[in-house]
């Protein structure tokens, strides 16, 4: 089994991905793990690389975190630990990623007012925050293999790097209530990382880590852009949405950019927080 929490595999994140024709190629890897699907474009502008062995580096990668951090087998570390098969000052696979993915979540889960956790009744779940580890993983084998101009994606959280060529890369946020219907598009001004939740498809399967209820808004999605991380908007996607109507104020004053979809009534709109509107125009 995945690291993708059952609940998770219906909500395939919202976000669809745009491509323009070029005179370099793009070049293409895809294919399924975390109980969704992945892909990798890049260009070769100055470096060629070996796609044979980028490809097998990039499913070895995808493969290693899985063993991390599934929870769906009992072998994994998460699962090892979890059991108290690995005492915690025991040294254990992957434990670097564990310790990172520990901390980032701790600070996230200090700043968004406990609306963010990991940690369930004894119990490490990092589901909330993996997927988008993977993607920062996978984009660092592209950058150390010279790659500069990149997307990298697993179930909706995304990494672009670079350019597609002369132009920028583009992504789209789908109308949580229209099915394959675009809401806003948006291009990508610099290197960033978005990631989206919300709880449309599948609800009452995000729980308010306060008073362990699911959460129930007005609020229909919920995306997140960082410049660095896509893990940290991963997390901070959820932490917004389990934010009940707090969600607009706390990402104003903690500077996320984040992009809002929620049901006013008979209407769907959408607003933005500053930070939002300071990196897409």
């Amino acid at each position: 089994m995945t690291l993708a929490v059952k609940h998770f595999l219906k909500l395939l994140l919202p976000l669809v991905l745009f491509s323009c024709s070029a005179n370099i190629e793009l070049s293409v890897f895809q294919g399924e793990a975390y109980g969704t699907t992945w892909q990798v474009k890049f260009y070769e502008t100055e470096t060629k690389v070996n796609k044979d062995y980028l490809l097998k580096t990039i499913q070895q990668e995808l493969k290693r975190i899985d063993s991390i951090f599934s929870l769906y087998d009992e072998n994994s570390t998460i699962s090892k630990v979890n059991s108290g098969a690995w005492p915690s000052w025991t040294f254990y696979p992957g434990q670097e990623d564990y310790e990172k993915l520990s901390d980032i979540s701790k600070r996230i889960k200090e700043k968004s007012n406990g609306t963010f956790e990991v940690y369930f009744d004894g119990k490490w779940d990092f589901n909330s925050i993996a997927k988008g580890y993977a993607v920062d993983k996978v984009s660092e084998i592209l950058r150390l293999n010279n790659l500069q101009n990149f997307m990298v994606e697993i179930g909706g959280e995304i990494r672009f790097e670079g350019k597609k060529l002369d132009s920028s890369w583009k992504f789209a946020v789908i109308n949580p209530t229209l099915e394959k219907k675009l809401y806003g598009e948006f291009f990508v001004p610099e290197s960033l990382s978005v990631a989206t939740s919300g709880n449309y498809r599948n609800p009452g399967h995000i729980i308010n880590p306060i008073n362990k209820v699911a959460v129930e808004s007005d609020l229909l999605s919920v995306s997140v852009i960082d410049i660095l991380s896509t893990a940290k908007a991963d997390a901070w996607a959820t932490a917004l949405y389990a934010s009940e109507n707090d969600w607009l104020k706390k990402a104003n004053n903690e500077k996320i950019a984040a992009f809002f979809i929620y049901k006013d009534t008979n209407d769907i709109k959408s607003i933005s927080s500053e930070k939002w509107l300071e990196l897409i125009n």
